[in-house]
């Protein structure tokens, strides 16, 4: 076999440089999101551990260039979450506030005594004072409202990595991503104030100079429970919107992962409604949300599933993306 010459070298190694140069534009994406976001905010350590991650995972071979294609819409969209993180409360204009409020009363006020549901809790935490049973309903309220950040991540990843099942996967990932980018423009349309807002400042119009912190004692209550100030910590990094209640995200992620989980494998629907329950149960507890924002988040899940079901799959997706397995690609 004889040795490839000097124009066989410069032809494989263009072809070399022409198969790899989707991750010279990643490189060249990662520079450009650490500048802008020093720019618009400033740099911290979850911005440049996102940005080493995503390096690696695309100087890695095989399903790595799979990982970065079909996973760039949740980075994107972390993206945008990132750089608006306070936006709405800065940029704001009438908080709606007396309308969430008054709709809850309406519906859930005859059943809890006349109050809202939020509230009626809030009464019932300081009956309990010092008993054991307060301590176990914050510590669970505490748990669910906190694994709402990581779970989708993990349904992401038992699709795309451990059943390798791309067309689920996808299904997923752009469920998510409509929902998402079409919660991130309500807030802007519509922002509403959560209900710890109406139980501790009233019906007026919040100061825009004001540190709200966390905005519900129960979960303060967590921090002083377990000897660390993780909460205060956690939503100080985040810089979270605070008028940012309609949808909730926090009604629409659970159902999400109970939906997918059993559409995938068709097992333990009691269970797996349990999470979701957890989650929503936690949200009016620790007086984050009312119930009307967990419905009006769970449709816009429902809303995005069959934009992505019935329109995107079929006749976007299906045309351009292989659904087979990845194990096969990346050992072709």
């Amino acid at each position: 076999m004889t040795a490839p010459n000097n124009s066989q070298r410069w032809q494989n190694f263009l072809a070399h440089m022409r198969s790899n140069s989707w991750r010279g534009y990643v490189l060249i994406g990662v520079i450009l999101y650490l500048v802008l976001i020093n720019q618009l905010i400033r740099v911290r350590p979850d911005h440049v551990f996102i940005a080493l991650a995503v390096l690696a995972l695309t100087l890695g071979r095989g399903r790595m260039k799979y990982f970065v294609m079909d996973w760039a819409p949740w980075i994107v969209f972390w993206i945008c979450y990132d750089m608006m993180r306070g936006v709405v409360d800065n940029w704001r204009g009438a908080i709606n506030v007396v309308w969430p409020y008054m709709t809850e009363l309406k519906i859930f006020g005859p059943l809890f005594g006349g109050v809202i549901p939020c509230f009626w809790f809030q009464d019932l935490q300081q009956a309990l004072q010092g008993n054991w049973l307060k301590g176990l309903l914050d510590a669970s309220g505490g748990l669910f409202y906190t694994l709402h950040f990581g779970v989708p991540i993990i349904v992401g990843w038992v699709f795309w990595h451990t059943t390798d099942d791309r067309k689920s996967f996808y299904r997923f990932v752009w469920t998510m991503t409509l929902l998402n980018f079409g919660a991130l423009a309500t807030f802007f349309i519509y922002p509403a104030a959560p209900p710890w807002y109406v139980y501790s400042y009233g019906f007026g119009q919040p100061a825009v100079s004001s540190h709200w912190g966390l905005g519900a004692g129960a979960l303060l209550n967590v921090d002083k429970m377990i000897g660390m100030n993780f909460f205060q910590t956690l939503w100080g990094g985040f810089n979270p919107n605070h008028f940012a209640a309609i949808p909730s995200l926090h009604g629409a992620y659970p159902v999400a992962f109970a939906l997918f989980m059993y559409k995938k494998f068709r097992r333990y629907p009691l269970l797996l409604a349990l999470y979701p329950a957890g989650v929503w149960f936690s949200a009016v507890y620790l007086n984050q949300h009312y119930i009307i924002d967990l419905f009006i988040g769970a449709g816009y899940l429902l809303i995005a599933y069959v934009i992505t079901d019935r329109l995107l799959i079929p006749h976007v997706f299906s045309r351009f993306i292989s659904w087979a397995p990845l194990h096969k690609k990346a050992n072709a």
